[in-house]
């Protein structure tokens, strides 16, 4: 393939005309291209299941996650116009529970000790939800208006799902025997019911003073070498109520990505019949397995090593020709990258060879 002449073909469509607002901590500068439709409605369409024009990446969805949510303050993650409050990440989450930030790992974890629910049966009377008309939404949103526009896909992550949510309140082991304690079914399906409830009215007014669209939900699901817990487990005590959340987001115009670590491909037919669009999970997933058995059901996003900077254009070339062939026969996959660094000529190739490919 002469790849001068393919790059020259699409010249035009590859000028920067412009720079997408993003907030301090996202990934950036976002360029503006010439591109036939906006990078925001290809990658909607590739989440919609629809064709897109060009294979999109990752970062074509901007992610936000506003320091009005306690949880993104306690867990290190805010990444908006407002930013960390002077103290520093760490403190309460939005149920009152004490984060400490760990600077070494760059991330934080429950305060260590006694665990806020020792006895699930007993939540209703230890666990306070917050009042959400006692935030200040129209601040954040005014705050943040410029974040939200036409040329990316945005997103608003909630942080600290369902099982995440229940680790919160128990430790892990708590929460582990609140899953398959049968004397606590009633309570553990009694709070989670709450919990969803929780989840859906924050997202209706993440849509009407955010209005993004895409809802990021965090919720992870396993260690590096297992899930958590069972397929049967997860059908019958943790998807019917992921279920309610990404309907939640369907019902307010957003697709649902799905943020949730570990080796749990034996969980994708539960995140697939709960209606999640998309997940990108980590490497040690085998996602040409995910791709062959699901890859037309939900929107895989595949962690990929990209050609390093002192690659050939021929083995540039190679990288994005093997992909396009592997990932886009069964629906459509697209790339996932964590390296700072990568060859130049990577995505400009990859954009013309998927916009031959998908034409």
């Amino acid at each position: 393939m002469d790849i001068k002449n393919l790059l020259s073909k699409y010249e035009n469509e590859l000028k920067e005309i412009g720079e997408f607002k993003v907030a301090p901590g996202s990934w950036g500068p976002c360029p503006i291209r010439n591109t036939p439709i906006t990078a925001k409605e290809n990658f909607l369409r590739w989440g919609r299941k629809e064709k897109p024009v060009f294979l999109p990446f990752d970062t074509d969805e901007i992610m936000t996650s506003p320091a009005l949510f306690p949880d993104a303050i306690a867990r290190a993650f805010c990444v908006d116009n407002v930013g960390l409050p002077p103290e520093g990440p760490g403190g309460k989450d939005m149920f009152g529970i004490e984060w400490v930030y760990v600077e070494q790992v760059g991330g934080s974890m429950v305060r260590p000790g006694v665990p806020l629910l020792e006895d699930i049966s007993k939540w209703k009377s230890i666990i306070k939800f917050p009042n959400l008309d006692e935030w200040d939404w129209e601040a954040s949103a005014a705050a943040n208006k410029d974040l939200y526009g036409d040329a990316y896909a945005t997103d608003v992550w909630i942080m600290n799902g369902l099982f995440e949510r229940l680790i919160s309140f128990m430790d892990f082991e708590g929460a582990a025997m609140a899953l398959i304690d049968e004397d606590c079914e009633d309570d553990f399906h009694a709070l989670m019911d709450q919990l969803a409830s929780l989840y859906e009215d924050m997202i209706a007014r993440i849509k009407k003073y955010y209005n993004p669209d895409i809802l990021y939900f965090h919720d992870d699901w396993g260690s590096q070498r297992s899930p958590f817990f069972s397929l049967d487990m997860c059908r019958e005590k943790i998807a019917p109520y992921l279920k309610r959340v990404v309907d939640a987001a369907h019902k307010n115009g957003m697709l649902f990505n799905f943020h949730s670590c570990g080796s749990i491909e034996k969980l994708v037919p539960a995140m697939i019949e709960a209606g999640v669009d998309i997940w990108g999970g980590q490497p040690m997933n085998d996602f040409k397995s995910i791709y062959a058995k699901y890859g037309r059901e939900i929107c895989l996003e595949i962690t990929i090593t990209p050609p390093s900077i002192d690659a050939t254009e021929e083995e540039v070339l190679n990288v994005c020709e093997e992909f396009l062939n592997t990932y886009t026969v069964n629906g459509i996959a697209i790339p996932m990258i964590f390296e700072p660094e990568y060859h130049p000529l990577f995505r400009p190739l990859m954009y013309c060879l998927s916009r031959e490919r998908f034409a």
